[in-house]
């Protein structure tokens, strides 16, 4: 056969292939089991799915390093399965399902056969219409331990009293999100706080957010979640992102609380000690420790402010107290204030000990002017350093400033 008459027939070959390729329905969705000794629960896990799923979906068993059967068992059905060496948690096994998947949307369900697999077509048409749809369980079932029921309880209440989430079962294991919406989230979580941090995280990112009521079944096999340890680590990180996306209320405001209550204690006490008959009685020791305090509060306030600016390195959008704060009149004051009053500072210091020499260096009794003067001087430093540390990130929250007005008005236009 000639070289032309072979190309023509690798061409006629090629053109159907193409066309069944064109022709192929897009997936789905992608569903990750994260997997540990999941042997016993497993098979009925993808017999269920298999069941109810047809060739759009996708299905990925992460094993995390099991020590069982597990990866037999997925391997004797139509699914990927991707292996951890070790055990890293459910968390990380869930991150390293999202990186395998090729799919938009992901479906994340425990491998302990407790969850329905026919409630995965109705979360995947919901999430046409929002980012997030949570499957929760029923309060009352008797399929859950009682301990685990009333944890469960406490962690809604709690998450919804600390940032505001509603409805009910945050920790559910049947849940589905964007991918995209899940890698801008940029998870940390390695076991099974992993729901709490999506939970919160989609709060803060104001995803649209559907939930259903769904029947649990009693798990398969050797039960993984530790009420009390695994407990402590969801309630870590609860709060832990409490403190982290909320600074205006952990850090900043009671920073300025703080500091109000110290400069009105020191103001009292500068010129002698304040004493209350028959109740108590302050002198140079308070005043040192009250002055201490207005450069504690305004390190807390500081730390606020790093917070923030972390949450908008991570992708958040930054606060409008920390736009106001980090605007250029506001740095440029800041600095020029902070440096004034460590020069003022320095040199009344430099005045009181010259002084001091001059009178014979005896008994020193200017000890409240000194620590005064000593706690401005080190305020000034730290507002300085705080003007120049937001001045680094200054260009990058402009950015973002524009970027949403832009946004705003792009919605506005097509609107």
């Amino acid at each position: 056969m000639s070289s032309l008459s072979l190309s023509r027939s690798r061409e006629a070959l090629a053109v159907p292939a193409a066309s069944a390729l064109s022709a192929k329905p897009a997936m789905r969705a992608t569903v990750i089991l994260p997997a540990y000794n999941e042997a016993s629960a497993l098979p009925t896990v993808l017999a269920d799915l298999v069941a109810v799923l047809d060739h759009r979906y996708e299905i990925i068993v992460v094993d995390d390093g099991s020590t069982d059967e597990t990866v037999a068992a997925a391997r004797a059905f139509p699914c990927r399965v991707v292996r951890h060496r070790t055990n890293h948690g459910k968390g990380a096994a869930v991150r390293t399902g999202i990186r395998y998947a090729r799919s938009e949307l992901i479906i994340v369900m425990d491998a302990d056969a407790t969850y329905p697999a026919d409630a995965i077509p109705r979360m995947v048409d919901m999430l046409a219409e929002c980012d997030l749809v949570r499957c929760s369980r029923p309060r009352d079932t008797q399929s859950m331990p009682i301990i685990n029921r009333i944890g469960n309880r406490l962690f809604d209440v709690l998450l919804g009293f600390s940032h505001g989430l509603d409805g009910s079962d945050h920790l559910s294991g049947l849940y589905g999100l964007r991918r995209e919406a899940l890698l801008r989230m940029r998870l940390e979580s390695e076991g099974f706080d992993l729901e709490a941090e999506i939970g919160i995280k989609a709060r803060i990112r104001g995803l649209r957010v559907e939930s259903f009521t769904i029947p649990y079944n009693p798990r398969l096999g050797e039960k993984k979640l530790r009420p009390w340890r695994d407990g402590l680590l969801i309630l870590r990180r609860i709060v832990a992102l409490f403190l982290l996306y909320n600074p205006l209320v952990t850090f900043v405001l009671p920073g300025f609380i703080v500091m109000l209550l110290t400069v009105l204690g020191a103001a009292l006490m500068s010129s002698g000690p304040l004493v209350i008959p028959q109740y108590f009685g302050l002198d140079i020791h308070s005043f040192i420790i009250t002055t201490l305090g207005i450069l504690a509060s305004f390190q807390l306030i500081v730390f606020g402010m790093a917070a923030a600016l972390y949450g908008v390195e991570a992708g958040y959008r930054p606060a409008r107290w920390l736009m106001r704060l980090s605007s250029r009149p506001v740095r440029l004051g800041g600095g020029l204030f902070g440096f004034a009053m460590t020069l003022g500072a320095a040199g009344y210091v430099a005045a009181l000990v010259l002084s001091w020499f001059r009178s014979g260096a005896g008994l020193f009794h200017a000890t409240r002017e000194v620590v005064l003067s000593a706690s401005v001087l080190v305020l000034g430093l730290q507002i300085l350093s705080a003007a120049l540390f937001l001045s680094i990130f200054a260009g990058r929250l402009e950015r973002l400033r524009k970027a949403a007005t832009l946004d705003v008005t792009a919605d506005e236009i097509y609107e």
